[in-house]
């Protein structure tokens, strides 16, 4: 478009911006704190871009950043470092999988030895009546005297296959809770490249329609103009008058759109943005190609790294554990005892008495017969192993499909750029010779009507074609298992500051 220019040099050192803390991250000119993501990210997650840049790190407990003031432009590594900060979503992700990491140290706490401490203390009052001779009747003795009991106990569990089996549910627990980080986070970032597309496609598409509206409303002062001069036709202008009200209808509905867009998009960064503060689409640069663009290593790449399919994967482990726990429900289990007990004067046959005891025991305990319920949960456990692993053959199948899909979209897109910047071109020329014609009385002002809608259809198609590939780019690389902020990077590089 014109008036816009590459944004360059934005990938700057901060130098002493980044020690003053992330509130001022984001109202920088330009994004230079995108590694912010190490600081939330766990080492399984998306790769440091400012690791590779050699940027300092921001300490963790900083300030959280804000959004930039409207003075500046958000660009897309800018907003991928608010929805880091903001999005309400990214720290439930995290908080998630927190939650998650403890299941295989609650797992493990059932084969680690389990020691109590018990002590007791008690105060006894004992009151005998002591029969004497009929004379002096009975006789009643008291006496008071206080007691305690204290002991500690160990037991050791050295064979459970059920609490194995547990343990390494646990474990796989954990695992699943790395990969369901991963993939909500891959989810959430993707999410925000598509909203931050469909508000800049948005805007773009209303400043196109406006621009269309302005042309017809030029041409329907020019048949007015011509009519008043005894040359044109009423038939002109109730043609052109049409287009013009049908515009402004197309119009309102492109506003709302936007208002829609940018409020999504402001969901995600965690405050209001503006139109005029997105960049563009340099609908003039090359797409760049696609890295490693094999459709084979992509798909193999899909099936060993991809998010969904490594929750899948993990879920038929951890199925296939559950069925061994449920088997081991009906294996014997031993255990080793160990206690020493001290007790003094604790009960009136103990009164005055002051012994302690230690004591080792090995326990074996073999379980008989418990109503059916180890078998039906055994067998319950392999029907839901079964239905496991056909989800992951589906989750697969739906994996490649989409991939294949976004290949497509990717692989394709620079010729159909190539085919459209052709026909803007060829329409703007149709236009300009088509205004001539009806000048010369060769064609009518409903062949111009016609020309103009399809220049302005076709600047539309670039536009979208654009964007088309920017969010198929991105769901290439998530479905793929590559998406990183390298990815991040890359599209940012294809947008310019818009100058107008």
């Amino acid at each position: 478009m014109a008036g816009r220019s590459k944004a360059a040099g934005w990938f700057q050192p901060l130098g002493v911006f980044m020690r003053t803390g992330l509130c001022k991250a984001c109202e920088m000119p330009r994004p230079a704190l995108i590694a912010v993501a190490a600081m939330l990210l766990s080492p399984a997650g998306m790769p440091s871009a400012r690791a590779q840049s050699g940027l300092p790190m921001p300490e963790q407990g900083q300030a959280q950043a804000v959004l930039p003031g409207e003075a500046w432009a958000i660009d897309l590594v800018q907003a991928y470092e608010c929805m880091l900060l903001n999005d309400p979503r990214v720290h439930a992700a995290r908080a998630a999988r927190d939650a998650g990491l403890d299941a295989g140290n609650i797992a493990r706490a059932a084969l680690l030895p389990q020691a109590s401490i018990n002590y007791l203390r008690n105060r006894t009052r004992q009151a005998e009546r002591v029969a004497q001779t009929q004379a002096a009747g009975r006789l009643t003795v008291e006496d008071h005297f206080h007691g305690r009991r204290s002991g500690l106990s160990i037991k050791q569990t050295l064979f459970d296959y059920s609490a194995i089996s547990t343990y390494r549910i646990g474990k796989t627990q954990a695992e699943h809770a790395e990969i369901q980080y991963r993939l909500q986070f891959q989810q959430e970032a993707v999410a925000l490249i598509e909203a931050y597309l469909n508000a800049l496609l948005a805007r773009d598409s209303l400043e196109l329609v406006r621009h269309q509206l302005r042309i017809y409303e030029d041409m329907l002062r020019g048949n007015e103009r011509m009519m008043a001069q005894g040359e044109g036709t009423r038939i002109d202008i109730l043609e052109t008058r049409t287009q013009v009200s049908a515009t402004r209808s197309e119009l309102v509905t492109y506003e709302n759109a936007l208002a829609d867009r940018l409020r999504e998009l402001s969901a995600r960064l965690g405050g209001p943005v503006q139109a005029r503060q997105l960049l563009s689409i340099d609908l003039e640069s090359a797409l760049p190609p696609l890295q490693e663009g094999d459709l084979a290593a992509l798909l193999a790449d899909a099936l060993q790294q991809n998010p969904e399919v490594q929750a899948a994967r993990l879920a038929v482990r951890h199925n296939a554990l559950t069925v061994e726990r449920e088997k081991g429900q009906s294996m014997p289990r031993v255990s080793l005892h160990a206690s020493h007990d001290r007790i003094v004067s604790d009960t009136i046959n103990n009164k005055g008495r002051d012994y302690k005891s230690n004591t080792i025991s090995l326990e074996v305990s073999i379980p008989l017969f418990s109503g059916g319920a180890g078998y039906y949960a055994a067998r319950q456990a392999g029907n839901r192993l079964a239905q496991a692993r056909h989800e992951l053959d589906r989750t697969a199948d739906s994996t490649a499909t989409l991939l294949e899909q976004y290949y497509r979209v990717c692989a394709t897109s620079a010729g159909r750029v190539r085919t459209l910047r052709q026909n803007v071109a060829d329409s703007a020329g149709l236009v300009e010779a088509m205004h001539k014609s009806v000048a010369g009385g060769e064609r009518s002002n409903t062949d111009a009507l016609h020309a103009e809608r399809q220049a302005h259809q076709a600047r539309q198609e670039l536009l979208r074609l654009y964007v088309e590939w920017f969010q198929g780019y991105a769901r290439l690389q998530f479905h793929a298992g590559r998406f990183s902020e390298e990815d991040v990077l890359l599209l940012n590089r294809q947008l310019v500051a818009d100058l107008r």
